[in-house]
């Protein structure tokens, strides 16, 4: 008896809303997911045109950096949390960007010397500075605005399909 019951049940109009708004709310908390996890990319060469772009991936690929090259813009990206890494790794294959005091270093050795001494800066400076704070301020966010969805829009609907009324005729 119980298995005709299920059998004979049709789609209405309730359970078509019912479905569209999970649906929706499923979507809507993939891609908050999805755009909190994306990584934060930095220019590391401002031209790939003045370098051999080929050597430089290579390189990057070895290391496991995850970088964008924008063939339009003639740019190469990098996450931003693998930039001294990533400038560490090039300066040891023999290619410097942006080393600092470029003037005063006649060496190779001595610019790596001093990007590696760079990588302890991070203790020193402020939170909202630090790598990895804007990925959790996405996540925190992407977190908050799933929470209001799931309050303001998901519960009111759920409740207004089961118990078959329309929030305005609850408040009469």
């Amino acid at each position: 008896m119980a298995n005709t019951k299920w059998t004979q049940r049709t789609l209405t109009h309730k359970d078509a809303i019912l479905y569209a708004v999970l649906t929706c709310s499923v979507m809507l908390i993939t891609a908050i997911i999805i755009w909190a996890k994306t990584p934060n990319f930095r220019p590391l060469i401002d031209d790939l045109r003045l370098v051999d772009a080929v050597k430089i991936t290579d390189v990057l690929d070895m290391q496991k950096i995850t970088y964008h090259a924008d063939v339009e813009s003639h740019m190469l990206y990098i996450d931003e949390r693998h930039t001294q890494n990533a400038r560490l790794a090039l300066a040891r294959a023999g290619f410097v960007f942006e080393y600092p005091k470029h003037e005063s270093f006649s060496a190779l050795p001595k610019a790596c010397a001093e990007l590696e001494s760079q990588l302890g800066q991070y203790a020193s400076m402020p939170i909202w500075q630090q790598p990895w704070f804007m990925s959790v301020l996405r996540l925190i966010m992407g977190t908050l605005i799933i929470i209001i969805f799931i309050v303001a829009v998901v519960r009111p609907a759920l409740s207004a399909l089961i118990h078959g009324t329309v929030p305005n005729e609850q408040q009469k």
